[in-house]
């Protein structure tokens, strides 16, 4: 991060520009997404300003104090920076991620007899086709469906191979 400290009729020392720097580096661990920090530091009659502007991607945070002590205002305006960039970070945290909407319940017309709130079941009719164990198998693995229903070749009965969670897969036949 690159700070940039400027005075407007006062003398600023080497001491006093590297607490300074000091101060706006700590904002950094809050927002590491700072790229330039612009310091103003101004002195009128018995009043000591002192304007803090961080440059972050998306963002401008701005802070000016104003102190009878130089160091009492930079002390201000790095504590109204600090709590700009806190506020702005828990309002993004306390934003709740979008969810897309379901397709399936959009589909369902309002006359259908659901309640608002039940779950609703989305109706696939298969027509189980006769093929071998293995042909499934192969069906199942070109496909990214996590079922097939078929008519098992050697047995005529209606059998569900399946993928499981750990990748494999399984087949469900009937007891007769």
């Amino acid at each position: 991060m690159r700070v940039i400290i400027c005075g407007r009729g006062v003398v600023i020392t080497p001491a006093f520009k590297a607490r300074v720097d000091r101060k706006i580096q700590k904002l950094s661990r809050i927002l590491p997404k700072i790229h330039e920090a612009k310091v103003v530091l101004s002195a009128e009659k018995y009043r000591r300003t002192a304007e803090v502007t961080l440059l972050g991607k998306g963002r401008t945070f701005h802070s000016e104090e104003t102190a009878p002590d130089l160091a009492t205002a930079v002390d201000l305006a790095v504590d109204a920076l600090t709590r700009q960039v806190r506020q702005t970070k828990d309002r993004l945290r306390q934003k709740k991620p979008r969810v897309a909407p379901r397709r399936a319940a959009a589909r369902v017309p309002p006359e259908a007899g659901v309640a608002a709130g039940e779950p609703v079941v989305v109706l696939r009719q298969a027509a189980p086709k006769p093929m071998s164990v293995e042909e499934a198998t192969m069906q199942l693995r070109l496909r990214r469906d996590q079922f097939l229903v078929f008519t098992n070749a050697t047995t005529d009965t209606v059998n569900v191979l399946y993928r499981r969670k750990d990748g494999a897969l399984g087949l469900i036949e009937p007891v007769a």
